[in-house]
């Protein structure tokens, strides 16, 4: 199910709201480039680099992570990066990847 990051990119470019975990506000992408997601929350704007998503891609693919939304932030923030591990998921979830 790999998503080409061109795709990712055309997907976010022009930015989106994305519903993010129950009980909190939606999160914003802004942009996307050739190595970031750009997101903004009400209180602060951050970026989603390129190669931590596409490694959470390949080991959710693989089966190496579970798809389920809680589990996938802890596992992300242990195994790929501590650079906000939610709003990782919340894309990953919204790219179909995560439930």
């Amino acid at each position: 199910m790999a998503i080409e990051w061109a795709e990712i990119v055309a997907r976010y470019k022009d930015g989106a709201e994305l519903p993010s975990m129950p009980g909190a506000r939606t999160l914003k992408v802004t942009g996307a480039d050739d190595e970031y997601i750009y997101v903004s929350h009400r209180l602060w704007s951050d970026k989603i680099t390129r190669a931590h998503l596409e490694k959470a891609m390949r080991l959710l693919d693989e089966g190496q992570m579970t798809r389920n939304y809680g589990d996938v932030i802890d596992h992300y923030r242990t195994y790929i990066a501590d650079e906000r591990p939610t709003t990782a998921a919340t894309i990953l979830k919204d790219l179909g990847y995560v439930e």
